[in-house]
């Protein structure tokens, strides 16, 4: 990508010269002469935990709206405060755009005031109006990303993009995490994580030690109620002593890039049947199932926005579910991985894939839900105020000021079956 000879806080303050430069190097813009430039905060969606959203005009995402002289029609971009990792990505491939990804005009690296400008895409399909086919074209555009990416060694293009287990410098050692996460060890994973486990468990161990706090958490309440009960608790424990064997099941399989959360309202599906994967801030190298599995778990998850009023203010979004079926989820495992077959062809084993399904859910589940009980053990009530509150209806829990989590029991209980049958499967 050219460099562009304007200051990225021109662009940042609206100038119209910098902006009518940035589309001076593009060769179907090349004369254009941008007038005035307005920008837009955008909403952005996602799920820091269950039942807890992060909804609100992000100030790092903003729609750049340019009025172009002798142009009736503005044009509009995306552009987005981010980290090197997405920056780095965006500059080795996304000009010409890589699989998936949204075309990129402009890239300022800077650590996490990182810096890009994208094409804007409008989001003709969001999740809630998903039909079976747009679920069909998308998780085959990821399986056509990973093919394009098979044992490609990125880490050698972009060094920001790391591994999802292995660490730079060597294992974890107990006494290096123990001086870098003492609040953690304060609360105290007790004989939950295993000295074992943090020195074969690479970059994960921080990430598993939370979650060995989270799991002392819903013990110290009794469990959940309908949703966690002692068997999911003594699967995750057993998991947390020993993860070698979970672990080796997906370091062996074929590593690729990696989105790391390619969850529904990261997908932008166009009119034209293209589909895009966004926010890359997460990408990371390893075994391609376990961005299929990390759809597949939030897929039942969509948000509702009602148009905003009149000169009024974007609502946030409103969370409901959808029911994951098994045919449902053996429809979108199987188009995956008939794509990867496809695509690579004896270069691809599925059955070593579908055997990894059942590590990958458990993984998921260990490194998404756990730690947030961690995270939220200041906020639970008391042991007895829990089970008060799980008596109460979804409908009593919405309105109860402390019901953590409120809406998401049916949900959740869902995930946790799946760990334990994904558990028994290992």
């Amino acid at each position: 990508m050219e460099p562009l000879p304007v200051d990225v806080l021109q662009l940042q303050r609206r100038d119209p010269s910098a902006w009518t430069a940035l589309l001076s190097r593009e060769p179907d813009t090349a004369d254009v002469i941008v007038t005035a430039v307005t920008a837009e905060p955008l909403w952005e969606t996602s799920l820091v935990a269950p039942g807890r959203t992060s909804a609100s005009p992000a100030r790092r995402v903003r729609r750049y709206i340019l009025t172009v002289d002798g142009c009736s029609d503005p044009i509009s971009f995306i552009a987005k405060q981010t980290n090197a990792t997405e920056a780095l990505l965006y500059q080795t491939l996304g000009e010409p755009p890589a699989t998936t990804m949204v075309p990129c005009r402009y890239v300022h690296v800077d650590g996490d005031h990182s810096w890009v400008i994208l094409d804007d895409v409008p989001d003709d399909f969001p999740p809630p109006v998903w039909r079976p086919s747009h679920v069909d074209a998308l998780v085959a555009a990821l399986g056509r990303l990973h093919a394009a990416n098979w044992e490609t060694d990125l880490s050698s293009i972009n060094p920001a993009i790391p591994h999802f287990l292995h660490r730079p410098g060597g294992p974890f050692k107990w006494e290096e995490l123990r001086r870098d996460h003492t609040a953690l060890f304060d609360d105290g994973p007790g004989a939950v994580l295993s000295r074992h486990a943090v020195h074969h468990t690479g970059r994960l161990a921080p990430l598993l030690l939370r979650a060995a706090n989270g799991l002392v958490v819903m013990r110290d309440l009794g469990g959940w109620p309908g949703v966690l009960g002692e068997s999911q608790l003594a699967a995750a424990a057993d998991l947390l002593d020993d993860p070698v064997p979970l672990l080796a099941a997906l370091e062996d399989l074929p590593s690729t890039l990696l989105h790391g959360a390619p969850y529904p309202d990261h997908w932008r599906l166009t009119l034209f049947d293209e589909q895009y994967l966004v926010d890359w801030s997460g990408a990371q190298l390893g075994p391609g199932v376990l961005d299929l599995v990390s759809f597949v778990e939030r897929y039942p998850l969509i948000y509702d926005r009602r148009p905003a009023a009149q000169g009024g203010e974007e609502p946030e979004p409103r969370l409901r579910l959808r029911e994951l079926s098994p045919l449902f989820e053996e429809t979108i495992t199987d188009t995956y991985l008939l794509t990867l077959s496809a695509e690579l062809g004896k270069r691809f084993s599925a059955r070593a894939m579908r055997a990894a399904i059942p590590a990958a859910r458990c993984l998921h589940v260990l490194t998404t839900w756990f730690p947030f009980f961690a995270e939220l053990a200041n906020d639970m009530p008391g042991k007895y105020a829990w089970q008060r509150l799980n008596r109460l209806s979804e409908s009593e829990l919405g309105y109860y000021h402390d019901g953590p989590m409120a809406g998401m029991r049916p949900y959740l209980a869902g995930v946790f079956e799946r760990f334990l049958h994904a558990y028994r499967s290992l």
